[in-house]
């Protein structure tokens, strides 16, 4: 082949490797060339006259295997270690295991004084029902066997900033399901149904798009665990005015308190779920609740998770991490007023996810 090609015998014999896989992984692209190595391969078929169709198929494959280096590692070498470091032969010794994440939770607790047996973030989009070119988004927060020792950190649920051009004045920011301001003491904002007696008091804050609920569960004279859940909505353009793209792009759960179990849910409505495509990642968030641009896997950790396609409707809703998690998405559709049949669930769940990190859903949009 090399002979036939003219190129080096290197390059062939890391493609014959590849093809070889009976059951192609990630592992895959490690045996690979590189894009140059690639590309030349190509270019090489091309001018032996290879079928042109064959050939385009090949080079797009390419040029995303390029964006994915160009995101996840800087290079291909960098992407070989980076695999082959989270699927050594002892899963146990790996960057990112659970054994590490466990430890680092035991850790984090000591520091903060704070612990969550299981959080939960429940998203919702929709497109307007009359004015398609709005998108309403729905987000239910839960933190069960949440403990708060004296003198450690508040407990605090975060719903992030959605979009960046959202004006203080803006009537569509961050609101509660009942449609009132989610400022100041909000015990609006309580599921009550999945929420500890005495109810805990909850302060809404922060700017319009970037709201901060703070729980406050009385005065301590000892650690405290409780359950606590909220909800909020907002409703923004479905299209970016900065660059004409879907706004719906990419979907946040920040694990900012030492946690056993995430669960990460969203729920896109089937006329816009067709239209994107998603995959999930976790990277160290910059204190200002942003990742670094076009460099986003300088922050992206070793071990991502994946993304389980739940289906449409709630057949698929619950999760052994909470019993009671079918019955309060459930419960979080019914005060929407929306019908769960309607909608297609994804989610991404972890044991021990890593303290400080944001585990985001990201949609590619397919057009249409």
């Amino acid at each position: 082949m090399a002979r036939h090609l003219d190129i080096v015998r290197n390059t062939c014999q890391r493609v014959v490797a590849a093809l070889q896989d009976a059951d192609p992984g990630v592992e895959t692209l490690v045996k690979l060339p590189g894009v140059k190595g690639l590309d030349q391969f190509l270019g090489a078929l091309s001018e032996r006259g290879a079928d042109k169709g064959d050939l385009s198929l090949a080079e797009t494959a390419v040029r995303q295997f390029e964006a994915l280096i160009g995101e996840f590692a800087g290079s291909h070498a960098k992407l070989a270690a980076r695999i082959q470091a989270v699927g050594g032969a002892d899963p146990e010794a790996s960057l990112a295991s659970e054994r590490a994440r466990a430890a680092l939770f035991e850790s984090a607790v000591g520091v903060t004084g704070r612990s969550t047996e299981t959080q939960i973030s429940i998203y919702v989009f929709r497109a307007g029902a009359d004015d398609p070119g709005t998108l309403h988004r729905a987000l239910a927060h839960a933190m069960i066997g949440s403990t708060v020792t004296p003198g450690g950190m508040p407990a605090t649920l975060v719903s992030g900033n959605t979009l960046a051009w959202i004006d203080d004045a803006d009537t569509r920011s961050s609101r509660l399901l009942d449609e009132s301001a989610a400022r100041g003491r909000t015990p609006q904002a309580l599921l009550k149904p999945f929420t500890s007696s005495p109810l805990p008091t909850v302060t809404s804050r922060g700017t319009p798009g970037n709201l901060v609920q703070v729980i406050d569960p009385a005065q301590l004279d000892g650690p405290t665990t409780f359950d606590v859940a909220t909800a909020d909505r907002s409703a923004h353009p479905y299209t970016d005015p900065n660059t004409g793209k879907p706004a719906l792009d990419e979907i946040w759960c920040l694990v900012n308190a030492p946690t056993r179990h995430l669960i990460f849910d969203v729920y896109l409505h089937a006329d816009i779920e067709r239209r994107f495509r998603p995959s999930a990642d976790a990277v160290l968030w910059n204190p200002g609740l942003t990742v670094p641009g076009g460099d986003r896997w300088i922050a992206s950790l070793p071990a991502q998770p994946r993304v389980e396609l739940l289906g449409q409707g709630l057949e698929r809703a619950g999760s052994r991490a909470y019993p009671r998690h079918a019955e309060l998405t459930r419960f979080f559709f019914d005060q929407l007023g929306w019908a769960a049949g309607e909608f297609v669930g994804f989610r991404v769940e972890v044991r021990y996810p890593i303290w400080r990190v944001g585990y985001c859903l990201r949609l590619e949009h397919l057009g249409g």
